[in-house]
């Protein structure tokens, strides 16, 4: 064959692919979006945006769960729906219809509504039940979501398609002109040699198809000047919410108190029990919440399993290395039956040539796998940390059922990276560890298997609630206003029949949540038709003083009441001591006035446990 065959056979088409991708791979780099400084930590909201669009900038323009959860708390936050936590557990929480208008609502707001209305009896359903049971139907509902969601931030100007109508154009003619060189070549063979030019025309079309359809992939979304000005102002947020401590141990029924604080923080992603509970049919085992090293942070998780290598013993690596070393000598040495000389790659075909140089692949490969195989028997490693995850990932196909487990991914946290890559671990030894164990496991970093795992701090058994049994006793018992654990029991700060007094109904109280961190206590006053009149909240720490604060800014000094306390429209707040208690008045209580909301604060303060302030200044 000669230099000008082997130019058009050969070298054009693969000249052509490679220009191609070289094309696309700049064009990919160069549309990544742009990394986001945060603008100074600041408590006030900073923006209009709906919060599924702040998730959408804040995690550099990825859709992540977090923007169904925040759009359901927004949605409380904003009266349409009303959450309600009857017992400790946030994981009882329930989702009631008020019955407001929902014409103000955008696409995917009105998405997370139907999706309510559709499973609510009664106009109520528990949180929990707004998962869906189907995975088809789940994806579905989560892509016509992210869709609505991606176009809001195009239509605001804060988002922009990553390939835009340029690179796309360009790719696509590139890919056309690339696929005809490939059909030269192709058909200058076929002629060549006498075979039908039929696979030339094919050639040609498979390329211009596949690259056209790579150039017009969907990639998602990327920056904005003005998208990055807004994610920059929503991060100063997320500093600030981040450095609440009590902040992320809210739960979702918290939002009758918080407002539109909680579903911003969970599009922010620092609200660590209420992303937990609120699953809408799209769990992220991607995205995980770990307090390992001090700190609660949220961890970003990635799982092998495309390459044989992971998780394999090092017996089956190198018996893949020696099978693969023996098809490449053969591909390399045999053609027409003697050996290969490097000067006869002139006389050779292009399949032939392609047989060779896929043999010398493959010897590369089996050299590559053999060494790595070596160096990670050579050097183990220990990794230490707390187990986040511990799921099946191989099993044994069978026709009897879903087969013997063979192999688990297992994520463990050592506090030091947010970027984790799960390990595999056989199942052998898989119950050695389970979930919330501090364990050192004895690694293979390669093949990322696991050895064996030491548990040096097993994970607390779930705690029972007999700590709040005695939360429904009758309201004649003599309790302290102080429980166990440092607890303030809400309900002998104002009882039933002073809230149905000042706001002309009867209500009822709604069994108290427990103390959580910085929180000390919650609960909720409910008239007959389950409609929240009154929420209740006790704080202390950090989350007091962004009460107070947040009271100071809207409210009315009442003098007299407590040791610092403000009234508005719609809550009052004051503080005794180190505590600060807040009343916020629910959709069920739309005629109560300020005046009224102050005296039931003032009740409220004078019933409250004085504790020692030293920052008092701080929280004045």
């Amino acid at each position: 064959m000669s230099v000008s065959h082997r130019v058009i056979e050969i070298g054009l088409p693969v000249a052509g692919l490679a220009l191609w991708a070289v094309v696309y791979g700049i064009t990919r780099l160069a549309s990544r979006p742009s990394a986001v400084s945060p603008a100074p930590a600041a408590m006030d909201l900073p923006g209009a945006e709906p919060p599924a669009v702040v998730s959408l900038l804040v995690n550099r323009w990825r859709y992540t769960v977090d923007a169904a959860e925040s759009t359901l708390l927004d949605l409380a936050a904003r009266h349409y729906l009303d959450l309600r936590q009857a017992d400790p557990d946030p994981r009882h929480t329930t989702v009631h219809l008020t019955g407001r208008a929902t014409d103000d609502l955008n696409p995917y707001e009105r998405q997370v509504f139907d999706r309510v209305t559709a499973r609510a009896v009664d106009g109520m359903v528990p949180l929990t039940a707004l998962s869906f049971s189907d995975a088809d139907r789940s994806a579905a509902w989560s892509k016509r979501l992210r869709l609505a969601v991606v176009a809001d931030a195009q239509r605001r100007g804060l988002s922009r398609r990553r390939f835009s109508r340029p690179p796309v154009v360009l790719l696509t003619v590139l890919g056309v002109v690339v696929a005809a060189g490939v059909g030269v070549g192709s058909w200058h063979y076929v002629t060549r040699v006498g075979e039908d030019t039929f696979g030339s025309v094919v050639a040609f079309l498979v390329t211009m198809a596949v690259l056209a359809s790579l150039a017009n992939r969907d990639l998602g979304e990327r920056d904005t000047p003005a998208g990055r000005a807004a994610a920059a102002r929503w991060l100063g947020l997320r500093a600030w919410l981040a450095g609440q401590e009590g902040f992320a141990d809210l739960p979702p029924a918290a939002v009758t108190v918080w407002g539109r604080h909680l579903p911003y923080g969970a599009a922010l992603g620092v609200t660590r029990v209420t992303s937990q509970v609120i699953d809408l049919g799209m769990a992220d085992r991607r995205r995980l919440w770990s307090s390992y090293g001090g700190r609660w942070r949220q961890v970003s998780v990635s799982y092998p399993g495309g390459l044989p290598r992971y998780g394999q013993p090092l017996g089956w690596i190198v018996f893949w290395a020696l099978l693969g070393g023996l098809l490449g000598g053969t591909f390399a040495r045999v053609i027409g039956g003697s050996p290969i000389a490097w000067t006869r790659f002139t006389d050779v075909g292009p399949v032939t040539l392609g047989f060779a140089l896929l043999g010398f692949a493959l010897l590369v490969l089996a050299g590559y796998l053999l060494l790595r195989a070596v160096l990670d028997l050579a050097a183990p490693a220990t990794v230490t940390g707390e187990v986040l995850w511990h799921e099946v990932w191989q099993r044994h196909t069978s026709d009897d059922g879903p087969g013997r487990i063979i192999n688990r991914y297992l994520v463990i946290d050592d506090g030091h990276a947010d970027r984790l890559r799960a390990w595999i671990i056989p199942e052998q030894i898989a119950g050695d560890c389970r979930h919330g164990d501090v364990v050192t496991a004895q690694v293979r970093p390669w093949t990322r298997r696991v050895l064996g795992v030491t548990v040096h701090r097993a994970a607390p058994e779930p705690a029972d609630d007999a700590a709040y049994a005695d939360a429904d006793l009758p309201s004649g018992t003599a309790l302290p206003a102080t429980a166990t654990h440092g607890a303030i029991r809400p309900e002998r700060l104002l009882s039933a029949d002073e809230v149905g007094a000042a706001t002309g109904r009867r209500v009822s109280l709604v069994r108290p949540t427990g103390s959580t961190g910085q929180v000390r206590g919650i609960a909720s006053f409910v008239d007959g038709g389950g409609t929240t009149v009154l929420a209740l909240q006790v704080t202390c720490g950090m989350m007091a003083r962004f009460t107070l604060t947040l009271g100071r800014g809207g409210g009315v000094p009442l003098p007299g009441v407590g040791d610092d306390a403000y009234t508005g429209p719609d809550r009052a707040v004051g503080r005794r001591g180190d505590l600060v208690l807040l009343l916020v008045r629910g959709p069920g209580a739309r005629g109560i006035e300020a005046a009224q909301l102050g005296a039931l604060l003032a009740t409220a303060l004078s019933r409250l446990p004085s504790e020692p302030a030293p920052q008092r200044s701080g929280a004045g």
